[in-house]
């Protein structure tokens, strides 16, 4: 058996016992995802350790004294986030929905008094439960990448459809409609939220704006990074400012902090740099709370051993 067909059958087993942990009471609950915790210590702990190197970098970046303090926080934000996740995604939403604070309400109302609103987040551990929350508030257009195996695909889509809100599968939709349904829904004045810390390859210094794979070279943690240039473009093109923001927990609340508004321009270096640097400063701010710092290519940038290739 592949490793492919192995991680799929464990999904299988493991989306069945999600289902019943999901309706359990809370301190079941956390015990059963405590698995998960105890994975990802082991990661840290091993000799040679990635996870841990990755740790020590984002730690001399946001200036924490200890790295294992931060990544003691990472876990427990994971699973209090992982727990939301569930609770999303299996429909025992009410309590979620409460749990939401937004401390720049009225900032974000006077903005969409004014017309649409690009709201760009980060892979934080409690983003897609902020996202459920945020529909109590707002409509809004989420824009959403499904994974490419059909049976976690499935349970992500239950996910997105419980989140309350209308949602586009960038994975799934033609470019060309998700293009003119995102500008659609800015130019109505529309609130659009998408997770925008996705990274892809690097374009070379001497040519940072790739077109065709809608990408252009930018500077975070000090290292050049690969990011999608769609949100400076689609926001220039509707006349609409850049909000970028993250998602923080506590034991009872989730909480939506924004950062600066950002114009948009047609200098898509200069206006992807400039939310981008928004974006680095709320991840400095809540480093515990971003899911995507072990994403391979974000752990990289963090250690300083990514050459923009």
């Amino acid at each position: 058996m592949s490793f492919k067909d192995t991680k799929d059958r464990i999904w299988v087993y493991y989306d069945a016992g999600a289902s019943w942990l999901a309706r359990r009471s809370r301190p079941v609950r956390k015990l059963g995802y405590g698995v998960f915790g105890v994975v990802l210590w082991i990661a840290y702990l091993v000799p040679g350790s990635k996870v841990r190197a990755t740790f020590a970098a984002l730690r001399r970046h946001v200036g924490w004294a200890s790295s294992l303090r931060l990544f003691h926080r990472y876990v427990r934000g994971f699973l209090r986030g992982f727990d939301r996740i569930e609770q999303v995604r299996h429909g025992r939403t009410d309590a979620i929905d409460a749990m939401l604070r937004i401390p720049d309400q009225e900032r974000l109302d006077a903005m969409l008094s004014q017309g649409g609103v690009l709201l760009l987040v980060p892979h934080a551990h409690a983003t897609l439960a902020m996202g459920r929350g945020l529909s109590r508030h707002y409509p809004y257009l989420a824009l959403v990448r499904s994974t490419a195996d059909k049976r976690r695909a499935a349970s992500e889509l239950g996910l997105y459809r419980n989140l309350g809100c209308k949602f586009l599968d960038i994975q799934l939709e033609n470019p060309t409609v998700v293009a003119r349904q995102v500008l659609t829904a800015l130019k109505k004045g529309q609130l659009v939220v998408a997770i925008a810390d996705r990274l892809r390859t690097t374009p070379p210094a001497d040519d940072p704006v790739d077109i065709s794979n809608d990408v252009v070279r930018v500077t975070s943690f000090g290292a050049p990074v690969g990011i999608a240039s769609w949100p400076a473009r689609f926001a220039e093109k509707a006349g609409v400012p850049i909000v970028a923001a993250t998602v923080v927990q506590s034991s009872s609340t989730i909480t939506l902090e924004m950062g600066p508004a950002v114009d948009a321009t047609p200098d898509l270096l200069g206006t992807t740099q400039a939310w981008v640097d928004a974006l680095e400063q709320l991840n400095i701010a809540h480093p515990d709370e971003w899911t995507f710092a072990l994403d391979r290519h974000w752990s990289k940038a963090l250690r300083g051993t990514d050459q923009g290739t």
